[in-house]
């Protein structure tokens, strides 16, 4: 017989070939098969879990491939390895996968208005002391008025609810005046002090008193004293030197005085005092008074 045209059973020589590749493509099907399963035969019902791992306390576990996704793959973990790397981390985990549904959002209207609107400042009033009033008397003798600011704002709201404003403008429609209110002049220190806001007594000084009147001050009468202001009661003439011009004093007998004004013959520790009326400055005549230094800022 021709050995070429043998027919089974094969020679030893030529068996292995076959045998081995044989095995290996029943091997590959085999794979093949477990790999992926038919949809008639699922690896896993959907009431079913598949146990990854364990740890020391209750079991790990992860949906089917079937299932949707949980709250524990949607919080960014790829891997079942990954859970039990960080357990603390599995700890803080809510222990349901429902999902809260959103909340509806409330549409926001932004929408931006000015506003303009009167402010009123009042002006502080200016008061002169007058000898004849008794001390707690008053009198207006000039009504003042307020200033008047017209502001205008820009106001943002949020569903009609402001939050946030800023001043745009701010005009002057009127200018403020003060009102001259004429007021008995205290008689004592404490009631100086309480009226003045005075905070306390810098010096007392024992001074020579004479009187004069506006028609007599200075050497070419003006009604005006060396600082300017008009002479008037409750303004005084004193030496630069011992007191200065402005300071706020108590006179004994006298009342609340402005150190406004200077006199040639006033020297030293001497003190002139302006009256309402020539009677009543010679009535003053010349007498020793305290003079009181008072502290008022």
């Amino acid at each position: 017989m021709n050995p070429s045209r043998s027919t089974w059973p094969l020679p030893v020589s030529i068996r292995p070939p076959y045998l081995a590749c044989a095995c290996l493509l029943l091997a590959l099907v085999a794979f093949g098969v477990i790999r992926q399963p038919s949809a008639a035969r699922p690896l896993l019902t959907p009431s079913q879990d598949l146990i990854v791992g364990h740890h020391e306390g209750p079991l790990l576990e992860a949906a089917a491939p079937h299932a949707p996704a949980s709250r524990r793959q949607q919080a960014g973990f790829a891997s079942a390895g990954a859970w039990f790397s960080d357990p603390q981390l599995l700890a803080t985990l809510p222990e349901t996968d429902e999902v809260p549904a959103a909340a509806p959002l409330a549409r926001l209207r932004i929408r931006t208005i000015f506003v303009t609107h009167r402010v009123l400042h009042a002006v502080r009033p200016v008061v002169h002391f007058r000898e004849g009033l008794a001390p707690n008397a008053s009198r207006v003798v000039v009504p003042g008025r307020p200033e008047v600011t017209l502001v205008t704002e820009r106001l943002t709201l949020w569903n009609e609810l402001p939050v946030g404003h800023s001043v745009v403008s701010r005009v002057v429609v009127q200018r403020g005046r003060p009102a001259v209110v004429v007021r008995g002049a205290p008689r004592t220190l404490h009631e100086a002090m309480t009226l003045l806001g005075a905070r306390g007594v810098v010096a007392v000084y024992s001074m020579i008193a004479t009187a004069y009147t506006a028609d007599s001050a200075q050497a070419y009468p003006t009604g005006r004293t060396a600082t300017g202001l008009p002479a008037r009661f409750g303004v005084v003439a004193v030496d630069p030197h011992v007191i200065p011009l402005g300071a706020h004093l108590f006179v004994e007998g006298y009342g609340p005085a402005i150190a406004a004004d200077t006199g040639g013959a006033i020297r030293g520790y001497r003190i002139d005092l302006c009256m309402d009326s020539f009677t009543r400055a010679l009535q003053w005549g010349r007498q020793p008074v305290r003079v009181y230094l008072l502290r008022i800022h």
